[in-house]
């Protein structure tokens, strides 16, 4: 009971955060329904099919969905969907914080030294996130029926607690496979191969729905089981099989992870690699990079920058094979036929990639900028940050190199992937202009520049709750330019999102001044760090 009191007092800013997430983004989604949808059955039937047509574009990412002109349907596509993909994140901060970040701080250490068993420690970590991202997914359900009923709505309470109890389950699950992964990784490794495992596991889900070949291994996936059911619209079904599965898949995991927590040593994997034999010494370094600002953090990184390029790549490649299946798909409603057919080669081509790959993409930057943000957290309170200060390195330095160490891994990371969407496309015969490629990928590491500068602010302010500060600004920003137009926000609110600023720049160009706007932004977080960081002790 006390290691279950323990975990849920760890974790009560991320429940507390996400359910307040979690709420906003159903009510937010509900209310906006009644903005656009219309009031009449013809107008909802109209909006319905402008829906389904949109839901096409991102059926890649997304289920289609059913019935998109009631406020159920449209809320489990826009509302309940999405929050599958943050209950999985939250899951994987989660575990992987529980599983590496706490073993580096010594609460497991201190834990296990009160006479608490592994197996009943990580059985109490289990349940108090079970417990948290029970109450998350009810706040969500909370939005939606407080939405509703401002729109003179009533929603059926049976879906609407099916619906809560398949987003918490997949929440569920992704932390039981996010915990076991993290066992076989060291503490710096366990949070890239969970994400890189459970990236992989949703993209096998939905990448199936247009390559067929991959139908055979989207049973591997839980995302794979939510999708089974559809339980908000009217007409709608609840998978009762689907549902135990994701249950049984994060008791199993979980279970498997305990196992694996009880035969390996604090702080190492559960797999050691052989490695060549050596004398052991504790004399500094001798290596020229580490002598050598920003090229000795790209050094520590290498691995993770090479692994994000890889990912970007990839993705990249993908996105430009699910292209033309996309374009088939649009060209296949009657009544876009003949006017898209026009634009084919010269402006759909790069308009679905930029609402495809680079929708994805600012995501996955904004999340390489918050992953740097959790290593500059990590490193005020494991002592690292202290050691640098005292070579002396200047506290005004530690911030720019920082900084200047998450660019160059950024233009690396885009470099390659801009390259792979670039000859892909070539190959695929989609013409895309060079210039713009490059600026558009250039947009996306000034765009990552713009949540480091957050997150460096945030961490020289508070760095243990830097990461979910940063991780609750993208979202806000995400939420800013999703419901600018629907509730018709004031351009300048407009101009804080960093989502609204990046654009559409493979179809339109780099806009100057939303480029000049993301740099003030970044340039202002920098400078605020540096002025704070002056002012705190390290570890406070």
């Amino acid at each position: 009971m006390t290691s279950l009191l323990l975990g849920l007092r760890l974790s009560r800013w991320g429940i507390a955060g996400f359910s307040l997430v979690a709420f906003i983004l159903t009510l937010i989604q509900t209310v906006g329904f009644y903005q656009i949808a219309g009031h009449t059955p013809a107008e909802r039937a109209v909006f319905g099919q402008s829906m389904a047509r949109l839901a096409a574009e991102f059926v890649a990412l997304f289920p289609p969905p059913l019935h998109p002109e009631t406020v159920e349907g449209y809320v489990q596509f826009r509302g309940f969907s999405p929050l599958t993909i943050l209950f999985a994140v939250w899951a994987l901060t989660s575990a992987t914080g529980f599983a590496r970040g706490d073993e580096e701080r010594g609460v497991v250490e201190a834990t296990l030294a009160s006479g608490t068993s592994r197996p009943a420690l990580v059985a109490a970590r289990v349940a108090s996130f079970a417990l948290g991202v029970a109450v998350a997914s009810a706040a969500a359900g909370a939005g939606f029926v407080v939405g509703a009923a401002s729109g003179g709505e009533s929603v059926p309470a049976a879906g609407s607690i099916e619906a809560c109890a398949l987003v918490a389950a997949v929440g569920f699950a992704c932390y039981g496979v996010a915990l076991l992964a993290a066992q076989f990784a060291t503490a710096r490794a366990a949070t890239a191969l969970a994400g890189a495992l459970l990236l992989s596991l949703f993209l096998a889900n939905s990448l199936s729905r247009v390559l067929t070949w991959l139908s055979t291994w989207r049973w591997l996936s839980p995302f794979r089981y939510y999708e089974l059911s559809q339980p908000l619209p009217p007409g709608g079904y609840f998978d009762v099989r689907g549902f135990v599965v994701l249950i049984g898949i994060g008791l199993v995991a979980a279970a498997a992870a305990g196992v694996a927590f009880t035969r390996r040593d604090i702080g190492a994997p559960v797999v050691r690699l052989p490695s060549a034999p050596h004398r052991r010494s504790y004399d500094a370094a001798n290596m020229p990079a580490w002598r050598i600002p920003v090229v000795r953090g790209l050094y520590e990184r290498r691995l993770g920058v090479l692994a994000w390029a890889a990912g970007m790549a990839a993705i990249a490649a993908i996105f430009v094979a699910l292209t033309r299946t996309i374009v088939q798909v649009l060209l296949s409603i009657p009544t876009l036929r003949g006017y898209l057919s026009i634009f084919v080669h010269q402006q759909l081509y790069p308009a679905v990639l930029g609402y495809t790959y680079f929708d994805v993409a600012e995501l996955m930057f904004a999340a390489f900028a918050i992953v740097q943000v959790a290593r500059w957290s990590a490193e005020d309170t494991d002592g690292r940050l202290e050691l640098m200060l005292s070579e002396p390195i200047s506290r005004a330095a530690v911030v720019v190199e920082r900084m200047a160490v998450l660019l160059v891994g950024a233009l690396i990371v885009t470099g390659v992937a801009g390259l792979t969407l670039f000859y892909a496309s070539h190959y695929q015969g989609i013409d895309l202009n060079g210039q713009r490629v490059v600026g558009a990928s250039l947009m996306l590491v000034v765009f990552a520049l713009v949540f480091a500068g957050a997150g460096s602010l945030l961490a020289a302010w508070n760095p243990r709750a830097a990461v979910g500060l940063v991780g609750g600004f993208a979202f806000a920003s995400y939420l800013d330019n999703e419901l600018a137009t629907i509730y018709k926000l004031p351009a300048w609110v407009q101009d804080l999102s960093a989502f609204k600023l990046f654009g559409t720049p493979l179809l339109t160009g780099v806009d100057n001044r939303s480029l000049a706007l993301m740099l003030l932004l970044a340039l202002a977080g920098l400078g605020s760090s540096i002025l704070l960081m002056q002012r705190r002790d390290v570890g406070a």
